[in-house]
């Protein structure tokens, strides 16, 4: 899978299927995506710290976020949140959201975007891809894909809050967010075949972690009885 929101959908269509316990599922959704928050490091390193951007994204994209210590790690911190709270629901969604980092994304990243996975970084990494070589374009399209995958996601929730008839106060909110992405993305395949590398990069990537992704985790959350039911 080599966008968030196409995780994301996965994890939507399967969210029934590990466990059938309160917040489970919405912790397995956001667990499918959160992984590509590691883009935020990489946009720091990068802007703040000046780092050369292919230094930032070998060190930062696909490794710490991407390995199996990570969602160990979120589950240890749920952990020791339910030892504080005792509240079941937060131990569910703790699970869930490690699965999700762990299975809907981490391994299955290892499968797609023609690139490598830290899966037990900084040790060992695999990669599939090593010896496909994409274009400038090439890359810049399937970054656009992005925006089209966040649609696709959007549009799921759609359809589940209509089919469960749950959550529909916030559905108009939610289509607007789908036309948004669908513009983006409409946008940025443009922009592909227009923009130097470097400067599409810089672009796409305040979109993607100012916007697109911050816009889809929010309404996750709003659409939480929704994955629920």
């Amino acid at each position: 899978m080599p966008h968030p929101g196409f995780h994301g959908v996965l994890a939507l269509a399967t969210r029934k299927t590990f466990s059938q316990k309160n917040w489970f599922a919405l912790g397995l959704v956001f667990g499918s995506m959160i992984a590509d928050a590691d883009g935020y490091l990489q946009a720091f390193a990068t802007i703040v710290l000046k780092m050369d951007p292919k230094l930032a994204d070998d060190t930062y994209h696909r490794t710490f976020t991407h390995t199996l210590f990570f969602p160990l790690g979120i589950l240890l911190i749920f952990l020791l949140i339910h030892l504080f709270k005792r509240e079941q629901n937060i131990l569910n969604f703790g699970f869930g959201m490690a699965l999700g980092s762990a299975l809907l994304h981490s391994l299955l990243d290892i499968l797609g975007f023609f690139d490598g996975v830290g899966i037990l970084w900084p040790y060992f990494s695999v990669n599939f891809w090593s010896n496909v070589h994409l274009s400038e374009i090439q890359k810049q399209l399937l970054r656009s894909v992005n925006f089209l995958a966040f649609g696709g996601f959007l549009w799921y929730l759609i359809a589940l809050a209509q089919k469960t008839k749950t959550s529909l106060n916030y559905v108009a909110t939610l289509k607007i967010y789908l036309y948004l992405q669908g513009l983006l993305f409409v946008v940025f395949i443009a922009l592909a075949f227009i923009l130097p590398f470097k400067t599409y990069n810089i672009i796409d990537g305040a979109v993607f972690l100012f916007v697109a992704f911050p816009n889809v985790l929010l309404a996750t959350w709003k659409m939480r009885e929704t994955i629920e039911a």
